[in-house]
């Protein structure tokens, strides 16, 4: 005889059963973009330790929001709908970790990531992968957030989001990253609360990226978001490379001046 339980939620299922909550009073859609990142990915296979594609495509997006203050903005409908558009860019990286023996999810934040060098962007990543998740500050919030009441929660997600505007943008960030392909899987959208959530793909051996941005539409329309994607493309193919090209050259002068030291 089959038995029937319950189960309640563990506090990683309960953080994420918030998220989706908020993210249902958000009116979401979705744009993906081909965006060809041939030459990027040649380099980045010359580079040790190799730097991930989160990394380049949070950093380049970073950019695009320097002269795109749209996506830097958020609907808020206390006391009355307006807008609000925080001063800076905030990313929140979505990060899957084992902690007590269940796979969850957690949310790496990194503050002006366009004025970080995509060295120091990746070594933070690294310790948002790699550290145990108890010395991550952030995570440490996230843990004790998720084991607070229901009905204390839902009152501090009405405040970062309707009335502490300016921590909620902080704390939560101003657009999101994640994975929006895996083993040839691809998304179609994020379930998220933030204005703008972009999902980045395993890159193809033929050097295309299918990059899915999701959107608040009560901030932004469909013109908009194909451009913003456009210009993601141009940045990654300009300063991103660039930069990738210049960690390339540097290592291997290292590399060099290794040898000579070594030959004499």
């Amino acid at each position: 005889m089959t038995s029937y339980r319950r189960k309640r939620l563990s506090p990683g299922r309960r953080l994420i059963s918030d998220i989706s909550e908020m993210a249902l009073q958000v009116p979401l859609a979705g744009t993906t973009a081909k965006i060809d990142v041939t030459e990027v990915a040649a380099v980045r296979k010359q580079i040790r330790p190799r730097i991930a594609w989160n990394v380049l495509f949070l950093k380049a997006y970073a950019i695009v929001a320097l002269s795109r203050p749209e996506l830097r903005q958020r609907y808020i409908r206390w006391p009355w709908p307006h807008l609000y558009e925080h001063p800076n860019n905030v990313a929140m990286l979505t990060v899957s970790r084992e902690y007590n023996g269940e796979e969850r999810l957690f949310f790496g934040r990194f503050n002006v990531p366009e004025e970080c060098t995509l060295l120091e962007l990746q070594e933070r990543y690294d310790e948002y992968r790699e550290q145990p998740v108890e010395s991550i500050k952030q995570f440490r919030h996230q843990i004790k957030f998720s084991h607070a009441p229901r009905l204390l929660r839902k009152f501090a997600w009405f405040l970062m989001r309707e009335v502490w505007t300016r921590k909620a943008a902080s704390h939560m960030g101003t657009f999101g990253m994640s994975i929006s392909c895996f083993k040839d899987v691809h998304g179609n959208c994020h379930v998220s609360p933030m204005t703008t959530t972009l999902g980045v793909d395993v890159v193809s051996k033929n050097g295309i990226s299918e990059t899915l941005l999701t959107f608040d539409h009560r901030v932004l329309d469909g013109q908009p978001i194909i451009e913003i994607l456009q210009e993601l493309g141009r940045i990654l193919r300009g300063p991103i490379l660039d930069e990738l090209n210049e960690i390339k050259s540097s290592k291997m002068l290292d590399r060099d001046s290794v040898y000579k030291s070594q030959a004499a």
